[in-house]
């Protein structure tokens, strides 16, 4: 951030965290973050999710549980998670809420938008 500012740091991330098409440049932004927010130079949920993006597009576990596949019925469910049992302690230390807390939050966007799909137009 203190090369861009906040603006232009998350402006930064987006581009990274959208360029799906282009692993190895994720990758690497997911590295360079890394070292940003060790230095306090970057948010810590921009890591998060840019990490476990990485994770999942290439078929491995995430670290912190930011990235939601669907189950048969269509409900959020979290991807694959490496030691899920300590999750929510890599979460805390990037500023993240639970786990659970998260899973909540989709859910709870997933019951809204289907409430707004019923409603008649």
């Amino acid at each position: 951030m203190s090369l861009v500012g906040k603006d232009g740091a998350k402006a930064t991330w987006l581009i990274a965290q959208h360029s799906v098409s282009d692993p190895e440049f994720m990758a690497e932004c997911a590295g360079l973050l890394e070292e940003a927010v060790s230095r306090d130079d970057a948010e810590g949920w921009q890591l998060a999710f840019l990490q476990d993006r990485v994770c999942t597009l290439s078929g491995n576990p995430q670290y912190y549980g930011t990235q939601f596949d669907t189950d048969e019925e269509g409900w959020p469910i979290p991807f694959p998670i490496e030691d899920r049992a300590a999750v929510n302690v890599r979460r805390a230390c990037l500023g993240l809420n639970s786990l659970e807390e998260r899973q909540e939050q989709v859910v709870k966007q997933e019951r809204k938008r289907r409430a707004n799909a019923a409603r008649p137009r």
